[in-house]
């Protein structure tokens, strides 16, 4: 199984409303209609995110990266699965499509390993969606592997009812030959990892944030193998398109 994760940001000319009425109204059926998509989730940021308006005003400010405004997820059964997908009818129409709705100047496509955690309970709809850089000096697999050690933190939350889910997505490693296969389709790479965190609520969310287990233990412990200030993040709502919850 191998993961295509597509973070979004839209064309300039769309509110955010218009974009994300598109995409879930229109663009969908392209995910439904191919059949080497085995999963195909859409998650939309909301429109009234705290996380996202504060990255907003900061990149305004400092002339930084904006941030995205959603995220499509894709499972595929293997990297030749997907080769065959990006050759399909059903892609080179969805392809098009995308040109109404999506800057792709300005969004980024991630193949990724996918680690469960924690596996998400079907009611928990809003998703915390973290794209994260490692530190200068850290290779990508010792950030994989700090990273898993890390997920005992995300277990513990579960454990008190704060967090619903938890998936740890792997960028691909340096070198791994699924990433020369698949060069040609466009995924950049550009993120060490995305972590997915589910919850039945933004209320439940805002209360594990301002928790010490969020706040301190697992700030801390992120210090060693995460470069925040290099990171995206956004809570956003899934769409379920396709299958399974994820």
């Amino acid at each position: 199984m191998i993961k295509l994760l597509y973070c979004l940001r839209r064309r300039p000319e769309l509110t955010l409303q218009e974009f994300q009425e598109h995409w879930l109204e229109r663009h969908s059926q392209f995910g439904i209609a191919n059949k080497q998509v085995l999963r195909y989730v859409q998650y939309h940021a909301l429109l009234d995110d705290p996380i996202r308006s504060a990255l907003a005003q900061a990149a305004a400010g400092e002339g930084g990266a904006q941030p995205y405004d959603g995220m499509a997820a894709a499972w595929f059964a293997s990297p030749e699965a997907l080769k065959q997908s990006m050759s399909s009818e059903e892609v080179a129409a969805a392809l098009e499509d995308e040109k109404l709705f999506i800057d792709h100047s300005r969004s980024t496509a991630v193949l990724c390993d996918e680690h469960i955690i924690v596996e998400p309970e079907p009611a928990a709809p809003i998703v915390l969606i973290e794209c994260l850089a490692r530190p200068a000096g850290v290779d990508r697999a010792f950030f994989s592997r700090r990273w898993l050690v890390h997920g005992e933190i995300g277990r513990k939350a579960n454990a008190r009812g704060l967090l619903q889910g938890y998936i740890q997505n792997h960028a691909l490693p340096e070198g791994d030959e699924r990433v020369a296969e698949l060069a040609e389709l466009g995924a950049g790479q550009g993120w060490d990892g995305i972590v997915t965190a589910y919850f039945h609520s933004v209320a439940v969310a805002k209360t594990l944030f301002a928790d010490p287990l969020a706040s301190e233990e697992s700030f801390e412990d992120e210090k060693e193998f995460i470069d925040h200030s290099k990171g995206q993040y956004m809570l956003t709502r899934r769409h379920v398109i396709k299958d399974l919850v994820r």
